[in-house]
Formats: C-alpha cells, sequence, structure tokens
C-alpha cells in the first residue's frame, strides 16, 4: 500500500535551494515527501493562510521582507502551522526570535544533513499538531461559563481562567500568583485544608459549597469538584466551580417561606384543632355521664371515643410543637434540644439522651443558625428512632474553636451502604447544612451504629 506523501512548502526566492532540499529529502525516502517551492513572500503567506501543505520551509530573508514577518502574520491571524526557519548562518538572535515568533524549529543551509532534514519536518508536524489542539482546549477552557483554577499544594494559584474572572471578578493576572484564601476569602478560613484536601486524600475526589466574600463584601457561592493533579512535577488541585450565588438566595427565600409556613400550619393546629378536639372531648365525656346510668354499654363505648379524642389531642399537639418549635424562639437553641430529646423520649419510648452543657454561647447564635441546627437535629433523631434500632440515641451540642458542632449518635444497626446515598432524610440534612456554610458528615457502619455531625462556623 502507497503511503500519502507529506505536502511540504519551501518559499525561497533562491531556486538552488528547491533543488538542494528536494535532493535531500529523495535521500531520506522517495515517497514520502512531496516538495513544492514559491519564490515571494506574498504568494508564500497565501499559501501558509490557506494551509495547502502540511510543513514551510521558509527562508530567513526574502527580499524586503524576513522570513520573521511570514511567522508574525501567522501568530497574529491565530494560525497554527509546522514553519521551519532556514538561515545561511547560525545566528542566536534570529533562533529566538524565530521561536518567539511561533517556528516550529531552525536550520542552518548547508550543515542538515537528510535524515536532520526528515525528523525535523517530522517533529515540527507533531509540534504544530499538540499546540494546535491545545490552543483548541485553552480557546475552549477560556469560554467555559464555570470557574477552572489551578492551586498548588500551597494554595497558591497558577492557572484561572475567565469563568474564574467572571465569578470571582478577579481577573487572572491578579489571582495567579497569589494564595486562594486572599483571591476568595471565607468568612471563616477557605476549606481547601480545613476539609478539601482531606476528602481528596479519602476519595480522590472533594465536592463541596463554598463560600467567599469577594469585592466589597459581596457573597459568592460555589459548587466546586475537585481534584489532585500533578503540574510539571508540582502536586496542586484543579477546582472546578459553578456559581450557584443565585440558587442560595432562591433556596433561603424559600426555606424561609417554608418555614413560615410551618407556623402558621402548626399555630393552626394548636388554636383551632386542638380547641375543637378538646370541645369534642369534653362533649364525649358528658354524654358517657348521662349513659352510665340507664345505657351501661353505650356509656363504656364513649368512654373509649373521649380517650380517642384525647390521645388525638395529644398527638396534635406534639405535631404543632414539632412545626413550631416555641421553645427555640424564646429559650434558645440549647434548651429546644433538650425539649426535643425529652419528647422523642415520652413519645416513642426509646432511650434518647441530651449531652447539651450550659454554655452562655449558645445564647449569641443567629436565629438562621439556629434553627437549621434544629431541624437537622430532629431529622436525624427520627431517621435513629424509625430504622436504626438502637438501645441508645444521644445528642451533642458544643462549641469548638469557632465552630458549633452538634452530633447524633446511635449504637443501632448501621448502614451497609454508602450513607451520601441513603435517602431523602440524609439529603435533606447535607443541604440544611449547607445553607449555614455547615460541614456535614455520616459515619455508619454495618452492626457499629451511625453518627451524624453538623460543623458550622460561628462569628466571633
Amino acid at each position: 500500500m502507497t503511503s500519502v506523501p507529506i505536502k511540504i512548502l519551501l518559499i525561497d526566492d533562491d531556486e538552488d535551494e528547491y533543488v538542494l532540499h528536494r535532493d535531500l529529502l529523495a535521500e531520506s525516502s522517495r515517497d514520502l515527501y512531496e516538495l513544492d517551492w514559491i519564490a515571494d513572500y506574498e504568494a508564500g503567506l497565501a499559501d501558509l493562510t490557506a494551509g495547502s501543505h502540511d510543513a514551510y520551509l521558509i527562508d530567513y530573508r526574502l527580499g524586503k521582507k524576513t522570513g520573521l514577518d511570514l511567522l508574525r502574520s501567522m501568530q497574529a491571524r491565530g494560525i497554527d502551522r509546522a514553519m521551519i526557519i532556514l538561515t545561511g548562518q547560525i545566528d542566536a538572535a534570529v533562533d529566538q526570535s524565530a521561536m518567539e515568533s511561533g517556528a516550529s524549529d531552525y536550520l542552518v543551509k548547508g550543515e542538515a544533513g537528510a535524515a536532520e532534514l526528515a525528523r525535523t519536518i517530522r517533529y515540527a508536524i507533531e509540534r504544530c499538531r499538540i499546540l494546535s489542539r491545545l490552543r483548541v482546549q485553552a480557546e475552549i477552557l477560556g469560554n467555559v461559563h464555570d470557574a477552572v483554577f489551578y492551586v498548588t499544594a500551597q494554595g497558591v494559584i497558577r492557572d484561572w481562567n475567565e469563568g474564574a474572572t467572571r465569578i470571582f471578578g478577579v481577573p487572572g493576572e491578579d489571582a495567579i500568583g497569589r494564595l486562594l484564601s486572599e483571591v476568595c476569602p471565607h468568612p471563616t478560613g477557605h476549606p481547601l485544608f480545613r476539609s478539601i484536601i482531606p476528602a481528596i486524600q479519602r476519595n480522590g475526589v472533594a465536592e463541596e459549597v463554598i463560600h467567599c466574600l469577594v469585592g466589597e463584601g459581596r457573597d459568592v457561592y460555589v459548587r466546586a469538584k475537585v481534584t489532585r493533579m500533578s503540574r510539571q512535577g508540582e502536586e496542586g488541585y484543579v477546582f472546578c466551580a459553578s456559581d450557584i450565588t443565585k440558587e442560595k438566595r432562591l433556596e433561603a427565600e424559600l426555606v424561609r417561606i417554608s418555614e413560615n409556613e410551618q407556623r402558621r400550619i402548626g399555630q393552626d393546629i394548636h388554636d383551632d384543632l386542638c380547641s375543637q378536639l378538646s370541645g369534642i372531648g369534653c362533649l364525649t365525656k358528658v354524654l358517657e355521664h348521662r349513659l352510665q346510668a340507664s345505657h351501661a354499654e353505650e356509656a363504656e363505648m364513649m368512654a373509649g371515643i373521649t380517650e380517642m379524642v384525647s390521645q388525638a389531642g395529644t398527638k396534635a399537639r406534639e405535631i404543632a410543637k414539632g412545626l413550631v418549635p416555641a421553645v427555640l424562639e424564646t429559650h434558645g437553641l440549647a434548651s429546644a434540644l433538650r425539649e426535643l430529646t425529652a419528647r422523642r423520649r415520652e413519645l416513642f419510648g426509646a432511650n434518647c439522651i441530651a449531652s447539651v452543657p450550659e454554655d452562655r454561647r449558645f445564647e449569641c447564635i443567629p436565629d438562621a443558625i439556629s434553627i437549621q441546627i434544629y431541624r437537622i437535629a430532629q431529622e436525624a433523631m427520627t431517621n435513629a428512632i424509625r430504622h436504626s434500632d438502637a438501645e441508645l440515641i444521644e445528642l451533642t451540642l458544643q462549641v469548638v474553636d469557632g465552630f458549633l458542632e452538634l452530633g447524633v449518635r446511635d449504637d443501632g444497626k448501621g448502614m451497609s451502604r454508602d450513607p451520601g446515598d441513603t435517602g431523602m432524610g440524609l439529603m435533606t440534612m447535607r443541604r440544611r447544612a449547607e445553607m449555614i456554610d455547615g460541614e456535614f458528615s455520616i459515619q455508619a457502619s454495618l452492626g457499629g451504629g451511625t453518627v451524624i455531625r453538623c460543623r458550622v462556623p460561628l462569628d466571633s
């Protein structure tokens, strides 16, 4: 089978050079190369622009212009070609200028043999192919809407795309060379070292919602996927981050509306349904007394109805308390969690204990954090009671190193699969933690119980 020849164009005003290079290529392999010749600058520029050949041998001197002018024309147009500069003598300055202008290589006339010429052409074509592919990838990366950037193991930014500039409002020239914690400051310290790198060491990848304060205190939230990458022998990490600031604002508004709606429903249950059930209970009690003298069997049935109405009232009040944790607003998070634990113990007969110390710092926790921590604790305890078959469920709350830490631990049957994929309840708790810049984690093993933790940064 005959190979398709590599098409070469010599741009040189000396026909003798055409004959010389044709003979050299013929020595290398008569069937692999096909050499054409153009003697002037303008025709050479037209062919370079059209890309009619695989590689170009360009003489340094072309009348009033030079081969470097051709290279710079291609560079200005963003066109990649396998271009080799030919010159009559060794000149370091010309060599340097040729490389900076986009030449693939540099040869001295009369010194290159057939093998060196063929090898230089092959390398130039391959180098051009690689550079062209890299240019396309760089252009795609530059136009990606998401932020893509690279930081060293020390947190120094080395690469920064246009998406990152759009999201964080910091141009690449101002970001590269600076610490990530300076360019994208976090309210309580960037999580790169605290949680992202440890997650990568465990799982090979980290996914996290990151809250940054940029510009004049502008809040930016990104959902980032971070992986390890070695760059020229330097260990570092690649961030791919999507801007979710609008999503977070909408989510916060939906939560606010949801909490208000829960309060309204809970208040309606307490004020309306519970009152009606109490009234019905009083009436059935009166009827029970009236029937006792002459209709004992009916009186006994009425007593059963009275008891059922009473139980329904108790259940309705419990539901109302869950929807409207009034103690959270009146006595704070610590008291609300102690009451939650006590109610779960009374309602379900589960051995629930609350290890919540007296700590005045609990009184300073913002309402936005308190309600989410309460809801996470509520969901975690409910899950443990319903699914774990635990003999003991312990709730803990403490402030450690500027972080509020909630823990719900049980000694039940645990989980046999990835806890990140085990249902809507866990997903809801994780999203609630993200809304308050919290770190949510689950430790579970089959037969070894489950520990749910939420760690939230507190302002000083």
